[in-house]
């Protein structure tokens, strides 16, 4: 009869700690620092394609579901502090992300066109494209929280520590759940309310 009671109270014990560690693997899986920087739409690409946003500096417009970069085209990083208080970042690019980043900036400069910046579903910063970018390195220039710039440096290398062996550890694994799946057109939208003021000069 002992035997029968403490295999229920062992059962029990299982049965009430599940939730709790099911609790612990979804929140491993929100730890993801997604970085996403998608370019204006045009009203040919349509309503698939295509999301309606408030930019930062309360402009509307309509931003493409599909980022131009993401994450995964991140090499190292570099924060710093911006002149407004908040944190900006040089992102270096890899092979990639640095020959969309060329091609768009070409073809899209002089367009008064805008890379909105996205950390982890919030925006974060609003960049007009006026010049070609050929040295493969995206400027976060404002806006990030110190909650951000600790996520960013935790998450990538350091810029010149790249070879590290500490550095390396940090990169995030490659990962086919986040890549190039377009975020929901409601997370661009929740995306529009202004946090602190920031905008590209």
């Amino acid at each position: 009869m002992k035997q029968i009671l403490v295999v229920l109270c062992v059962l029990g014990l299982l049965v009430a700690l599940e939730p709790q560690s099911l609790a612990g693997a979804s929140n491993k899986k929100k730890d993801v620092f997604t970085v996403r920087v998608h370019g204006e739409g045009s009203p040919e690409d349509g309503a698939k394609f295509t999301v309606p946003v408030v930019l930062l500096d309360g402009r509307q417009t309509t931003l493409s579901i599909m980022p131009l970069l993401n994450e995964h085209d991140i090499k190292s990083v570099y924060p710093f502090k911006a002149a407004d208080g908040t944190g900006g970042a040089y992102l270096r690019l890899d092979a990639h992300g640095s020959n969309l980043l060329t091609q768009y900036s070409i073809e899209k400069m002089g367009r008064s066109s805008v890379l909105a910046v996205m950390m982890n579903g919030r925006q974060v910063a609003n960049l007009v494209v006026d010049a070609p970018v050929r040295d493969g390195i995206f400027v976060v220039p404002s806006g990030m929280t110190m909650a951000e710039e600790a996520r960013l440096v935790n998450a990538f290398p350091l810029m010149g520590q790249e070879n590290s062996p500490a550095q390396k550890k940090k990169k995030q694994p490659f990962s086919p759940t986040n890549i190039m799946l377009p975020p929901k057109a409601s997370e661009l939208r929740n995306a529009s309310a202004p946090p602190p003021t920031a905008t590209a000069p």
